[in-house]
């Protein structure tokens, strides 16, 4: 669950026009006559007869499993206060009723979207900043004990917080959290869910919202976002541009770690000036291949699971992006042309053409995820019937 921030953006709160300089961006590759707003063809989507229709129907499903369990007068999501088009859960129970009754193979699934839904263009893209993001469920080092490498806590909501934040009192910075920690105003042995040997993995951590944790007794715990203090978040990145130390054009998740890797005496004092802290809870029973449970509280999907900002999409919808990724390997981009479910949420996520993708828990998309600044363009799909009001 993206809380903390969102992608790499959240790392650098950079400016969203710099993604894109020198370079075309997805959206003036359009036809000029289905240019602005409003419904479009399937045949406009660029990529739509190419993608893997079969995977983003399997991930629709998780979201519809929660739509149909909603009053049908109720909103698709409370939270999207500016997506009067996506209409209330009704608009939606019919399409995903139906969903459970597609057969398998990509060409039913294409069948089905294209039977049940309508593409409709947001707004006129050259009045927006579009950027693209990726974010990732990292794998760590830890321990369920304090000793040797291992002292950086991850903690869960303390008890004796929760009476203050029911008073509407301020909860204590990061700063302050660490040294109650420090000296026993806080009990780290008792709230301590895992002890991590490397402080700058909790770092991304606490950035990621969701991690894996290889233990040093063999097994794997699962850590999801629990609660937070709401502080006010302050990106490192940021600072590290501003100082000189890197610059806008190399910033990444790569370069920031380097950084931080490098100067191991800066990166107490540089990450206690970023007053926001994550609380987290362990996760049990969730099966080794599956995600993170985003916002939405279902399992994220690598590569078709989005972030985006509530207040114009609502958890549950269905959305086209037309982008890239960088490769892995940094030799260059790939399209990323697909369709995708918003299934989470980030506090840096701000904007109608915002998104971050989830991109899994391996090596891979971690150097996906943390080099992703793109730009491009998100397209709705609604209901026809909605889509025809």
């Amino acid at each position: 669950m993206r809380y903390a921030t969102a992608g790499l953006a959240g790392l650098v709160l950079l400016a969203v026009s710099a993604c894109g300089s020198g370079e075309a961006s997805m959206m003036e590759t359009r036809a000029s006559a289905e240019a602005g707003s409003g419904p479009v063809s399937f045949a406009a989507l660029p990529g739509w007869q190419n993608d893997d229709h079969a995977a983003a129907l399997a991930t629709f499903r998780r979201s519809c499993a929660r739509i149909l369990e909603l009053n049908g007068a109720d909103p698709l999501d409370p939270k999207a206060s500016e997506a009067r088009r996506y209409g209330t859960a009704a608009d939606w129970q019919e399409a995903c009723a139906a969903a459970n009754e597609v057969g398998s193979g990509k060409q039913a699934a294409r069948r089905y979207f294209e039977t049940w839904f309508q593409p409709v263009r947001i707004g006129n893209a050259s009045d927006v900043n579009p950027l693209f993001t990726g974010y990732f469920e990292p794998v760590m080092k830890g321990s369920l004990t304090r000793h040797g490498p291992y002292q950086t806590p991850i903690i869960s909501f303390p008890p004796e917080y929760a009476a203050a934040r029911a008073s509407g009192r301020e909860l204590p910075t990061r700063s302050q959290i660490e040294a109650a920690l420090a000296d026993g105003r806080l009990d780290a042995k008792r709230l301590a869910l895992v002890w991590l040997a490397d402080p700058i993995d909790a770092f991304f951590l606490h950035i990621q919202g969701s991690g894996r944790v290889q233990l040093d007794n063999g097994g794997v715990m699962r850590l999801a976002f629990s609660a937070k203090n709401n502080r006010p978040y302050l990106a490192i990145g940021k600072v590290l541009i501003e100082r000189g130390e890197i610059s806008k054009d190399e910033i990444s998740m790569q370069t920031i770690r380097a950084w931080l890797e490098a100067h191991p005496a800066e990166v107490k004092p540089l990450l206690s000036r970023n007053d926001s802290y994550i609380f987290f809870k362990r996760l049990n029973g969730t099966a080794p291949e599956a995600g993170p449970p985003g916002a939405e509280k279902v399992s994220l999907t690598p590569g078709r699971s989005l972030a985006v900002d509530r207040s114009f999409h609502p958890l549950g919808s269905l959305l086209w992006l037309d982008s890239r990724y960088p490769t892995p390997d940094g030799s260059g981009h790939k399209p990323l042309r697909r369709l995708m479910v918003a299934q989470d949420t980030g506090s840096a996520i701000r904007g109608e053409q915002r998104g971050d993708v989830f991109w899994g828990a391996t090596a891979d998309a971690a150097e996906i995820a943390g080099r992703m600044k793109e730009p491009g363009e998100l397209i709705a799909l609604l209901p026809k019937s909605l889509a025809a009001r």
